[in-house]
């Protein structure tokens, strides 16, 4: 049978990205499983009740803000080796992805306090990538501080979670965007010090300096694509 032109070139390719998928895939579920490990039984039920749910709307989320984000990190990242982005991105995307699914999860006021085992898990995760040493109890610090003044500017969404109906799933839309954006900032951000060699631990306020300069642009990202 004669090979058809180009034939091995796209197979090796559609390989190559099924391959990527399948560790993408690999990597979330056990990042997914550390994280639910770290919070209260009970929210963990709920979350993982509503998986099948949530993951398919989450995923929708991340796919409709990489295009935006991605132009914002490449340029925020300028310097950082590609190699490096690459290997950290499966860690944050896998990051990323359970933060929308907990802020679209039905728990109402509860999203910013279980994001942080979310960043605390991809922090240490960023910081054994890196061969660095890590501080669960100060990067807990950290991460709750940001995470909350950063959830605290879209309160509106836990809000709307009360109204019956549709508000649930219309406060929980505004959540999974807000949640996956403040990770995906905190991630990148983490990144980018550990690359320039700074300990985040030494350099707090360069850390939350940087996060929410990088975060306001985020922000300011959604709100334009809203209007």
């Amino acid at each position: 049978m004669q090979d058809v032109p180009g034939t091995h070139v796209v197979l090796e390719a559609e390989a190559e990205d099924n391959g990527t998928e399948a560790a993408d895939d690999k990597e979330f579920h056990a990042f997914f499983d550390e994280v639910l490990k770290k919070m209260p039984v009970k929210s963990a039920g709920v979350i993982l009740g509503a998986l099948d749910q949530t993951k398919a709307q989450a995923e929708k989320v991340l796919g409709t803000s990489k295009e935006r984000y991605e132009g914002i990190f490449d340029e925020f990242l300028v310097g950082v080796d590609p190699e490096v982005r690459k290997k950290s991105y499966t860690t944050i995307h896998a990051a990323t992805l359970t933060a929308a699914i907990i802020g679209l999860s039905p728990i109402p006021f509860s999203d910013a306090i279980l994001l942080v085992p979310v960043q605390t898990v991809m922090m240490s995760r960023l910081h054994k990538l890196f061969g660095r040493s890590w501080s669960e109890s100060l990067g807990w610090t950290i991460s709750k501080e940001l995470v909350v003044v950063g959830f605290g500017r879209s309160i509106v969404g836990n809000l709307i979670k009360f109204i019956p109906g549709v508000g649930t799933l219309a406060g929980a839309a505004i959540n999974g965007v807000v949640a996956s954006g403040i990770t995906a900032t905190l991630g990148w951000v983490t990144v980018k010090m550990l690359n320039e060699g700074e300990d985040i631990f030494d350099n707090v306020l360069t850390f939350k300096g940087q996060f929410n300069s990088l975060y306001k642009t985020i922000q300011a990202s959604n709100k334009k694509n809203k209007g």
